[in-house]
């Protein structure tokens, strides 16, 4: 069994690990700008300095309230906008660009929730797992460890493609929780002795 806890260990620090200095790499030092963003428009930047979702949805309202008579005006004229007049054009553009942001917050926000509540779960397998460890057996709270770090593994991976204030919300909670799950792991090897061998003394 001792075997089985070393491979699963070691496994698991490794996913940990990795992850959580890529969450460090992504909050602290990876490239946000380009030189060609000074030849975007510049509502690509208000998107992107947004500080809540009321503020993208401020500025959504009279774009879409334009789109809205634009759409309306070509109707009157029997006419329905293009494929290259909606990406291209304004106030298409700009519309579609808000929109996309505003459901690209809500989807982190969502993500943001299901992480601290799979993550609270995986947390309460931790400590019954713990606990069954010493009282019941060594297989019973092996199997309920093995459940909390699969919990905290999946949904502390990397998150890909994103940008604005509720991504980086995003990787701030997965990189707290990650150091966590990773400081858990440390104390579970380090209680239950995993690394050290008969004699006491730590395995090579």
């Amino acid at each position: 069994m001792n075997a089985l806890q070393k491979t699963l260990s070691i496994i698991a620090f490794l996913a940990l690990s990795t992850q959580t200095v890529r969450h460090a790499y992504l909050l602290g030092f990876e490239p946000r700008t380009s030189v060609l963003d000074r030849f975007d428009q510049p509502l690509k930047g208000d998107i992107s300095r947004a500080q809540s979702l009321e503020e993208l949805v401020s500025r959504y309202e009279p774009v879409r309230k334009q789109t809205d008579e634009a759409r309306q005006q070509l109707s009157k004229a029997g006419k329905t906008p293009g494929y290259t007049e909606e990406s291209q054009t304004e106030p298409y553009k700009s519309e579609k660009a808000l929109r996309e942001a505003i459901t690209e917050w809500e989807g982190r926000s969502k993500e943001i929730r299901e992480l601290r509540v799979y993550w609270g779960v995986g947390f309460v397998f931790f400590v019954l797992g713990a606990l069954a460890y010493r009282t019941l057996g060594r297989w019973s709270g092996l199997t309920l460890l093995i459940a909390a770090f699969a919990e905290f593994i999946c949904w502390t991976s990397p998150s890909f493609l994103g940008n604005g204030r509720e991504f980086d919300r995003l990787l701030v909670n997965k990189l707290v929780l990650s150091v966590l799950s990773l400081i858990l792991l440390v104390a579970v090897i380090w209680r239950g002795r995993i690394f050290y061998d008969q004699g006491g003394q730590s395995a090579g």
